[in-house]
């Protein structure tokens, strides 16, 4: 499960598979869909992505540059929020990060995208399944444009572990004793 606190602070997951926002009124807080279960944050989704890059070491802010230099300038860029041995966890949004409307979706999570009229329902991988404000083309698009964000984020992990150029490093010890 994801971290909470009893102050309404939540932080994501790999159990999270995603952020709904929830308008009454002027207040908006955010229904969490999480693998084992549902409940609300009085928060916004945005308020528990920034918090949860933070946490994790990070900042959206540099997720976002991130994700834009591996993908170029797009709107609507999913991001990583973390990753964990070498497995990164992606949540795309359906509409602008700022939108009040704005449902963040676990990468990982989605099933199936469905089409409904002008709508999608996603189907998430814990049987569940959700109608949200976006058209299944778009949502088909911003769910391929997080698999090249992963594919670039394994690319690089790849290239973190390749093999040293170098097989002896004798020299380095010598320069040492010079001094």
């Amino acid at each position: 499960m994801g971290k909470k606190n009893e102050n309404g602070n939540y932080i994501v997951s790999f159990d999270t598979f995603m952020l709904q926002p929830v308008i009454k009124g002027n207040k908006i807080s955010t229904n969490v869909v999480e693998r084992n279960g549902e409940f609300s944050v009085p928060r916004k989704p945005i308020h528990i992505v920034r918090k949860s890059c933070d946490f994790y070491g990070g900042s959206l802010q540099n997720s976002t540059n991130t994700a834009k230099l591996a993908l170029g300038k797009r709107h609507k860029t999913p991001i990583i929020v973390a990753h964990d041995f070498g497995v990164p966890y992606i949540f795309l949004p359906t509409m602008s990060p700022a939108s009040e409307q704005n449902v963040w979706i676990s990468y990982s999570a989605i099933e199936n995208i469905e089409q409904d009229n002008m709508d999608s329902i996603i189907h998430l991988e814990n049987n569940r399944s959700f109608k949200v404000n976006i058209s299944a083309a778009t949502m088909y698009r911003q769910y391929a444009v997080a698999t090249l964000l992963e594919k670039n984020f394994l690319k690089k992990q790849r290239q973190l572990n390749r093999p040293s150029v170098f097989e002896e490093f004798e020299d380095y010890n010598d320069t040492e004793d010079d001094d």
